[in-house]
């Protein structure tokens, strides 16, 4: 049996960090996934939701703390099942998924965690597949202070329902490199079974008439929106979009959607429209460069590349409505697009 600690001088004192994967059907990837944890996780525990491969046989053969139970089409409820198992005693959890692969740098990784005074760290994700890209989403969380929450497009939350306090970490702490890009077939698979329990969702709660909690029904909706557009449903994403602005407006929600919606609709070739959603985004407070950006594209697909080009050149940062940070060649190609120079 193969155990997973931390090794070496200097983690002395450092919190206690355990990993934890939902996991079905998944011998062909759960085994670099486990193999990248050591030395970078004590503990790690897998939930398994019906496999009939060798899942549970390779995960207890890593030495992980092992449970099953049915899968009931909600992330959130496996992923808090996992949470449960967890040692009380461990400090942080960290999610990863069965096609991830972490590439730490383990003294730095826990001196962040021994400094932070964060509940909720984001993590650098490095998606691989025909266009690789990466991305930060919040992996890394107290256990005694957070769950999760949502069928579909899962969250951490406060166990208090209370505010998270939210920071990334140092940059090469930690890293995931997520391969489940690269089988689009695999992919359009996930998409549509995110899709339906996304619908599911939405008529439970429609079911509950005026007793649905109206902060679920617009995180639901928006879920939903997200998970037709991953699906390519982009009528159906946009009909889930427009559901939260007219039901939920100044919302966090309604932001959300409407950010959603005004990049949709630019590769709808929609860009007068777009034009009005950046304009509402820059109103209600938002990115001015940002909203630029948005507006940057619209203007390009009107035909007015100067407009466009004035635009690119006052933007400093794209920073979306959600507090992420683009990836700079979102910038970049724009610019080179319509031929600004930098700000």
């Amino acid at each position: 049996m193969r155990a997973f600690a931390v090794d070496g001088p200097g983690m002395t004192g450092a919190p206690k960090l355990a990993a934890a994967l939902i996991v079905r059907d998944e011998e062909a990837v759960l085994g670099r996934c486990l193999e990248s944890l050591r030395g970078v996780v004590d503990d790690i525990y897998v939930h398994d939701t019906g496999s009939t491969d060798r899942t549970v046989d390779i995960a207890t053969g890593y030495g992980a703390h092992v449970s099953e139970g049915p899968w009931t089409h909600d992330f959130a409820a496996a992923r808090n099942a996992v949470l449960d198992r967890v040692d009380p005693g461990t400090g942080w959890v960290l999610s990863v998924d069965a096609d991830e692969e972490a590439v730490a740098d383990a003294r730095r990784l826990r001196r962040a965690l021994a400094g932070s005074r964060a509940d909720l760290l984001a993590v650098s994700i490095e998606n691989v597949g025909p266009s690789t890209f990466v991305h930060q989403a919040p992996r890394l969380f107290r256990r005694a202070r957070c769950r999760w929450t949502a069928p579909v497009h899962e969250q951490i939350v406060a166990r208090d329902g209370g505010l998270v306090r939210f920071e990334g970490l140092p940059t090469g702490a930690l890293m995931l490199r997520h391969s489940g890009y690269a089988d689009a077939a695999k992919v359009a698979v996930k998409n549509e079974r995110n899709v339906r329990i996304a619908q599911a969702t939405v008529e439970g709660l429609a079911a509950q008439g005026g007793a649905a909690d109206p902060g679920v029904v617009a995180r639901t909706l928006l879920d939903l929106g997200r998970a037709c557009l991953a699906a390519d449903r982009g009528q159906e994403a946009v009909d889930a979009f427009e559901m939260v602005r007219e039901l939920f407006p100044g919302t966090v929600e309604w932001a959300r959607a409407t950010d959603a919606l005004a990049r949709q609709l630019i590769n709808a070739n929609m860009p007068d429209v777009v034009l009005v959603l950046a304009g509402e985004l820059r109103g209600a407070g938002f990115s001015p460069s940002y909203c630029d950006w948005l507006m940057a594209h619209a203007m390009l697909r009107l035909g007015d590349r100067d407009a466009a080009r004035r635009l690119a050149e006052n933007i400093t940062e794209l920073v979306n409505v959600e507090g992420t940070r683009l990836d700079p060649s979102a910038l970049a190609d724009l610019r080179r697009v319509v031929g600004a120079r930098a700000a």
